[in-house]
Formats: structure tokens, C-alpha cells, sequence
């Protein structure tokens, strides 16, 4: 790999893991804000879900943004405001209303942080290194999870609330810092080939529009927005009620469980990179066609998610439960070998669009999953495993819909 890919690549990690030290982190000092507050459950799932309301919205315009001006520019601005709006978020949990916008505000910023790196990542990155690259700065996401569970609650010890929010705005200036010194020394988006005439086209030049309704009509589109869906829906269930099937099922105190917060993310941060590179080893063989290795990584990370949300409901032991719930989220890692990469695979100049749509799938999940399976919680018969088998019953779906659907060649320009 080259300096300038590399730089590039570890660049998007460090984005990645400094946008989700702040959605990690800000839960973490919310709950304690409004349980001071007195905040009713109602109005703190408002604040909560207020991010992605704002992060929802900017997908697409994200990506169309980022291919119409640039993925880096786009990027630069994002981190400027949510910088802004974390360090003036108010450390008084009875604001609601200026915490309810600030968090909106960081939600659209963040919105197209995604969609703009997978259209720098589709100009720079080769096939030969796309699944690895693009796997390793998704696995920021996980790390920097992993870190915000435990750095936020060290920040609020030391110098409360605003301590917390200050440090994760400022992380977003660093990292500005840092790509505008990088970007000054190495043209950090080179583009691997000319991008402006068709492959065989005897110099014609390639249509610089964006197909909206092709997109939109598109069976293997649809089949990643669909997956990505997938991913999130699963993703968000555990993640925002593994906390609850530990202190309901297994008798946990709240306190006892700060290691267990961490373990998932840091098991899907390893499984993401192992998939990149055993995908990349795939294709490098020239045994497997790029469509079948994206297919395989796919149904294997979403055949095993299903068998272990399966078996979750049944586990009887912190340890095991433990075990079986990193097992999903690391299976679902994976899986992101598939879907996530393929992106790029089938449309490189409107990569960042396609992310858009297709993150915007999974932010809607983000909103639709937590709160479904409360009211499952609430309603059926054996909540648990009614709650758990569900995302196992999507992952099957979304599998076979990409199993029949999905394909690694060009479709667009």
C-alpha cells in the first residue's frame, strides 16, 4: 500500500473512532444528566433518539455533496460543527431543549461523515485493497465505542458533564489538525485510474448526473440498503437492551458490568479487520470471483449472527451470555465485508451516495429496532426470545435477498 493510500486509510479510522467516542459517550453523560434532572423516561428517549433524527437526514445529501464537491471537504465541515455543538452542549440535564438541538445538530454533521469517506476510499483505494481498507476504518467505529465506555465515564469523574462533552469536541479539532498536515505533505485522495471515460468506450465520457430513480430501481442496491438495514436493526437491539437482559434475566447489579460494555465492540473491531483481509486474500487467489467472496462474507456473518441471537435468550450465566452476544456482533462484523464494501464495488464515482441510502436504512433501524422490541418486551409471551429471534429472522432475509441479489460488477458510472 502505498504513503498516501495508508495515510488515507488510517485518517478515516481515526474519524470513525473520534465520531463514535462522541455517540457513545454522549448516552453516558446523558443518563447521568437527567437522572439528576429528574427527567421523565419519555422525554430522555427524545434527547436520545434526537441524534438520529439529525443523522438520518443528511445521508444522502451527505453523499451527493461528497460526490459533487469532494469527499474531503465535505468531511472538514462535518467535524468543524459537531466539534462546535459538543463543546457547547449544556452540562444541565434540565435543557432539554437546547440539548434536543444541539444533538440534532451533531446528528446532521455526523450524517455525512460516512457517505463522504466511502467516496474518498472508492477514488483512492484498488480492488486489491478495498476490502481491508474499507473494513479498517469501519472497525474505528468499534474501537472508539470501546474506548467511550471507558474514557467518558473517567472524564465525568475528573471534571463532570462538561469536562466529557469539551473533550469529545475537541478530539473532532484535533483530527482536523492532523488531516490538514497530512493533506498539505501527500495528495491524500489520488485517484487509482482515470475516472472520466468508460472502460472500452473509445474515450466517451462518462455521464456525471446521479441516476436517482436506476439507483432507486436497482435489485443489488436495494438488496445492500436492505442488509445494511439488517446490520443495525441487530446491532442496536443488543446493544440497547443487552444492558436490561443482564440485570432482568441474570440478576446483574447496573455497576458490574463496565468490562462487559466493552468486550462486544472490541470483538466486532477484530472480526471487521478479519473479514478485509480474508476478504482481500479471496480475491487476490483469483480462485473466487469479487461477487462470490462479497457473498460469502455476507451469508457467513449473518448465518452465524442468526444461530447466536438464537441461543442468547437461553444462556443462563453472565459468561455465556457474554460470550453468545459477542459472537453476534463479531458475526455481523463480518458480514460488513459483504455489503458495506460493495458500495464502491458497483458504483465508484456515486459511492458516496449509494452509503448515504444505504446508512440512512441503517439509521432508521437505529430508530425503529430499541423501540419495537421494548414494546415486544412488554407484550409477548417469552419476551426474550421473541426480542432476540426477531433480528435473527431479518438476518436470514436480508442474507438470502443478497444472496440472490447482490453482485460485485459495475453497474454505474
Amino acid at each position: 500500500m502505498s504513503q498516501s493510500r495508508l495515510v488515507l486509510v488510517t485518517l478515516t479510522f481515526a474519524a470513525a473512532f473520534c465520531c463514535y467516542l462522541d455517540r457513545v459517550g454522549f448516552p453516558i453523560v446523558y443518563t447521568v444528566l437527567a437522572r439528576d434532572a429528574w427527567i421523565p423516561k419519555t422525554i430522555q428517549g427524545s434527547v436520545h433518539s434526537a441524534f438520529y433524527n439529525g443523522y438520518t437526514a443528511t445521508q444522502v445529501p451527505g453523499g451527493y455533496l461528497a460526490t459533487k464537491y469532494g469527499g474531503s471537504k465535505v468531511l472538514q465541515w462535518a467535524f468543524a460543527i459537531w466539534g462546535v455543538m459538543s463543546v457547547v452542549t449544556p452540562s444541565d440535564g434540565s435543557r432539554t431543549s437546547s440539548l434536543w438541538w444541539c444533538r440534532v445538530a451533531v446528528g446532521a454533521a455526523m450524517g455525512t461523515v460516512f457517505p463522504s469517506m466511502h467516496s474518498m476510499l472508492a477514488q483512492a483505494i484498488p480492488l486489491e485493497e478495498r476490502n481491508r481498507s474499507v473494513s479498517f476504518m469501519t472497525s474505528g467505529m468499534y474501537f472508539g465505542s470501546a474506548f467511550a465506555v471507558v474514557a467518558v465515564p473517567a472524564a465525568m469523574s475528573a471534571g463532570g458533564a462538561k469536562l466529557a462533552t469539551t473533550l469529545t469536541g475537541c478530539c473532532a479539532y484535533v483530527w482536523l489538525l492532523v488531516w490538514k498536515s497530512a493533506s498539505d505533505h501527500i495528495a491524500l485522495v489520488k485517484p487509482t485510474a482515470d475516472n472520466s471515460t468508460l472502460p472500452g468506450g473509445a474515450g466517451a465520457r462518462r455521464a456525471r448526473g446521479t441516476p436517482w430513480g436506476e439507483l432507486l430501481t436497482s435489485a443489488p442496491v436495494l438488496a445492500i440498503m436492505l442488509n445494511n438495514f439488517t446490520f443495525h436493526y441487530a446491532f442496536f437491539v443488543l446493544m440497547s437492551w443487552m444492558p436490561t437482559f443482564y440485570e432482568q434475566k441474570l440478576d446483574l447489579e447496573p455497576g458490574s458490568y463496565t468490562w462487559l460494555k466493552m468486550v462486544p465492540y472490541l470483538v466486532m473491531g477484530i472480526c471487521s479487520n478479519v473479514g478485509g483481509v480474508l476478504a482481500d486474500k479471496l480475491m487476490a487467489g483469483r480462485v473466487y470471483h469479487p461477487t462470490q467472496v462479497r457473498k460469502m462474507l455476507n451469508t457467513a456473518g449473518f448465518s452465524l449472527a442468526t444461530l447466536a441471537l438464537w441461543m442468547l435468550p437461553h444462556c443462563n450465566s453472565v459468561v455465556s451470555a457474554a460470550f453468545v452476544s459477542s459472537i453476534a456482533l463479531g458475526s455481523l462484523a463480518v458480514a460488513r465485508g459483504g455489503y458495506s464494501v460493495n458500495h464502491i464495488d458497483i458504483a465508484p464515482r456515486l459511492a458516496g451516495v449509494l452509503m448515504g441510502m444505504s446508512n440512512g436504512c441503517g439509521a432508521l433501524a437505529g430508530m425503529i429496532g430499541p423501540w419495537l422490541t421494548g414494546l415486544v418486551l412488554d407484550t409477548a409471551r417469552d419476551p426474550w426470545v421473541a426480542a432476540f429471534g426477531a433480528p435473527g429472522y431479518l438476518c436470514i432475509g436480508g442474507m438470502l435477498v443478497y444472496l440472490r441479489y447482490a453482485t460485485a460488477e459495475q453497474l454505474f458510472d
